[in-house]
């Protein structure tokens, strides 16, 4: 139980001895991370946890002032499992999070992969105006995550129409975006000191690759990977490649361990 009295939801795969918390974005989910959880399940313990912010989950929508509500989320979910230390890996919203876990708690995030990560720069996709609760036009947004537009099926718009239909949550989403954009990372970027993987596509229009090019020139001890044919949501749409980038990031983690994490209470 988080300490606003929300629950904490997760998914919980892989059978190594590295803990990799894995954080979504903005309209994603746990599911995912699936793919690269299912790929790499013999060499980590993968904890996709979902973020109060969902249609589904418990919210106290008049209550969200700020993103670190949401790293309070993440700081629980540390606290409840008992991971001493694990590796972050978040997109978008998540990748932002992540972070402003760590430089929170620096003693417990072991490294950090940052893939389409707010913070920086996040061009907003209505380009300012408000979204219209049509099926249409959440398609037209949509879209403009992924290099496919293929990739926007008729079940993604579903959910997120149903989402945007229920107009406290459709608030809430408003709140969390605009916390993105109040909460400027550049300045922080210089106390990151552990290593840090960005994994950025190419063709990403939300957060363009010149906002990757930021994080590496900031951050002391960071390496960067572009995508070919890529957008705003590496794990989703190119989920081979962002599997074997950060198994090559992580892969001497896997194979000497350290502090495995313990079970929940």
């Amino acid at each position: 139980m988080a300490a606003d009295g929300t629950t904490l939801r997760y998914l919980d795969a892989g059978t190594g001895d590295v803990p990799v918390v894995l954080l979504h974005g903005l309209f994603g989910s746990p599911s995912n991370w699936l793919p690269i959880m299912h790929d790499l399940e013999e060499h980590y313990r993968f904890l996709a946890l979902q973020l109060p912010i969902d249609a589904a989950g418990q919210r106290h929508l008049g209550k969200f002032k700020s993103l670190d509500q949401l790293t309070d989320h993440v700081a629980c979910f540390f606290d409840e499992l008992e991971l001493d230390r694990a590796v972050i890996v978040g997109n978008s919203l998540g990748g932002q999070v992540g972070l402003d876990y760590y430089l929170r708690c620096p003693e417990r995030v072991e490294r950090l992969v940052l893939t389409g990560s707010a913070g920086l720069f996040e061009r907003n996709l209505a380009g300012g105006k408000r979204w219209r609760v049509c099926r249409q036009f959440i398609r037209e947004q949509a879209s403009q995550i992924f290099y496919d537009p293929a990739i926007v099926c008729n079940e993604l718009v579903d959910d997120i129409y149903a989402m945007l239909s229920d107009r406290g949550h459709r608030k809430l989403i408003v709140r969390v975006a605009k916390s993105t954009r109040d909460r400027y990372m550049l300045d922080d970027l210089a106390r990151v000191d552990i290593p840090t993987l960005i994994v950025w596509g190419k063709d990403d229009t939300i957060t363009p690759p010149f906002v990757a090019e930021q994080f590496l020139k900031h951050i002391r001890d960071s390496k960067r990977i572009l995508l070919d044919e890529c957008g705003h949501a590496p794990p989703i749409e190119q989920p081979a490649a962002f599997a074997h980038a950060i198994h090559e990031f992580l892969g001497d983690l896997a194979s000497t361990g350290f502090a495995a994490p313990s079970q929940p209470r």
